[in-house]
């Protein structure tokens, strides 16, 4: 092991460690921890034990010596989502395309992207500023809270099919459902389930 090696290398030429040190510019802490394996010497601190004592680098190295492991290899998992822009919790808006951040994804769940709340529409359950996971999916059961999509503007609110029509409901009593009739000529598309949420709290 190099950590012998070094040891027999001073030994062999009656040095302490202090003096050992001195020679090749290090100091007397770091000679004690290569001869208790502790830590290793660089590349060029092997140079400069090789120049000072007149031997090779490969004199020192114990090409049999099993690597050094330094840090465990661990698994990678997608943590977080991208933050796709505001979706609102009152009037439709249009969101965003391109990623404004990403939101941390709590272990067990599974989303796809997130949208920044808009509006107080859905209070108490969520509030402005609230970051919604969503989950990609073109259908949800009637009472879930989805990201949907009416002529181009987005809201996120409580969707239920009636046989008149689709309604989507809010959670605040203050605002009036948004109702589209069974045969409209309205484009809808149900982006995704909104499956969990993170807060700021103050």
């Amino acid at each position: 092991m190099i950590s012998d090696k070094i040891k027999q290398i001073r030994r062999t030429h009656y040095l302490n460690q202090t003096e050992f040190a001195n020679r090749i510019g290090v100091t007397q802490g770091a000679v004690s921890q290569w001869e208790n394996g502790l830590t290793r010497p660089n590349f060029d601190q092997l140079r400069a034990i090789s120049a000072a004592f007149g031997i090779s680098v490969n004199d020192i190295i114990d090409e049999t010596e099993e690597p050094r492991r330094d840090f465990d290899a661990i698994n990678i998992r997608r943590s977080a989502v991208p933050i796709l822009g505001t979706i609102a919790c009152g009037q439709r808006i249009t969101p965003d395309t391109t990623p404004e951040g990403y939101a941390d994804l709590p272990d067990g769940i599974h989303a796809d992207f997130a949208l920044r709340c808009k509006g107080d529409s859905m209070e108490p359950t969520l509030k402005d500023g609230d970051i919604i996971l969503i989950r990609r999916q073109p259908e949800v059961e009637n009472g879930q809270i989805a990201a949907v999509n009416v002529n181009g503007e987005t809201t996120l609110k409580r969707v239920y099919f009636r046989s008149d029509g689709l309604h989507l409901i809010a959670d605040n009593p203050g605002y009036q459902p948004i109702f589209i009739p069974a045969y409209s000529d309205e484009e809808i598309i149900i982006h995704g389930l909104a499956v969990g949420y993170t807060r700021i709290f103050d």
